[in-house]
């Protein structure tokens, strides 16, 4: 299962105005059988919303375009209230071919220097953009009391790899440059990301790894994509899963990557870059239905064993996205509140 774009304004419905009203009794009855995948139960919310994005073309079927427009209704119908106490504003910084759009989020009772988050959105890199995570965003801001620096970053066909990375590099570099200025200490720095974000904050490390240039105190990967050439485990057991398929992976694949790219390559699968070592502390959290599930988790194992503290974890019944369904599904909120906990314990 699949988001679908003949369905977003039922799930919209469903989401915004079903949801409050039924207890979690009625929401498990309606969602049906539960569905079971690898000795893991589907949070039940979550199965319902997937019943209601059934039945209409997959994303992989769609022009990016189209994907696009889907994705952000669907996900302004799941992510939401803004947290309080978090003042929010649209600017452009300096990026590699011109401006770059970010969002800043300032915690409104912020005393002194507070950490600073570079937040890169989930997508495959296709879809995706400022609002797809911005109610996780606010609450990153209210309970780490961080001011976050949402990257609004290129997007393939239009730009394909290594762009995204490039506005990666250039939105950290105006974040060191500007941490006096943005109230942010300078010693207390995270980078992070969900699905594509999250691949894109462990390439970031190691891009500046390499470079001789100092690490985040934290990087932070929520259910990211570490080895394209995986074969196994989740990528079959997970492979129909909403809102992340197979099929929509090879779709992001083929928008995103240049002609030829090797999927081995450490820019696109970091967990095969021949040196872990000298990372930044990481928080990696998998969702348990989920192609990339057991990926992150080898990566999370991977970086351990090459002397990397880590704390990781799988949210076993939840599914790819789940930062941006706090406001779906109780059990994504309360994950949401598990991940920003575990960045807060590194710094």
């Amino acid at each position: 299962m699949s988001f679908k774009d003949t369905t977003t304004a039922k799930l919209e419905a469903f989401a915004a105005k079903t949801v409050p009203k039924l207890s979690a009794k009625v929401i498990a009855k309606v969602a049906g059988t539960p569905l079971v995948v690898d000795g893991r139960t589907l949070d039940p919310y979550i199965q319902l919303a997937a019943n209601q994005s059934a039945g209409g073309p997959a994303m992989s079927t769609l022009t990016p375009q189209v994907g696009r427009a889907a994705a952000h209704d669907g996900f302004a119908a799941t992510n939401g209230t803004r947290a309080a106490g978090v003042a929010v504003r649209d600017r452009n910084i300096p990026g590699p071919d011109g401006d770059l759009g970010v969002r800043l989020y300032h915690p409104s009772d912020a005393a002194g220097l507070v950490p600073g988050v570079l937040f890169m959105h989930q997508g495959g890199w296709v879809i995706g953009d400022l609002d797809s995570c911005d109610t996780f965003c606010t609450r990153l801001a209210a309970e780490l009391g961080a001011v976050v620096v949402s990257l609004d970053y290129r997007l393939a066909p239009e730009h394909r790899l290594p762009a995204q990375h490039e506005d990666a590099d250039a939105a950290w570099a105006w974040m060191i440059a500007n941490t006096e200025g943005l109230g942010i200490d300078p010693s207390d720095l995270v980078i992070c990301g969900d699905s594509a974000g999250g691949q894109m904050a462990a390439t970031l490390c190691q891009r500046l790894r390499d470079a001789g240039q100092p690490q985040p105190a934290v990087q932070a990967m929520i259910y990211p994509l570490t080895d394209a050439t995986a074969t196994d485990g989740s990528i079959v057991s997970c492979a129909d899963s909403f809102p992340l398929s197979i099929n929509t992976m090879e779709w992001f694949f083929a928008q995103a990557l240049p002609d030829g790219f090797d999927w081995s390559d450490p820019a696109l699968s970091p967990a095969l870059h021949d040196r872990l070592s000298d990372l930044a502390p990481a928080v990696i959290v998998t969702a348990g239905f989920d192609p990339l599930r057991d990926q992150g988790n080898a990566y999370a194992a991977a970086l351990r064993d090459a002397g990397v503290h880590v704390i990781d974890r799988c949210e076993d019944s939840m599914s790819h996205s789940f930062l941006a369904f706090g406001g779906l599904s109780p059990a994504a909120h309360g994950a949401i509140g598990r991940v920003i906990s575990d960045i807060n314990s590194l710094l």
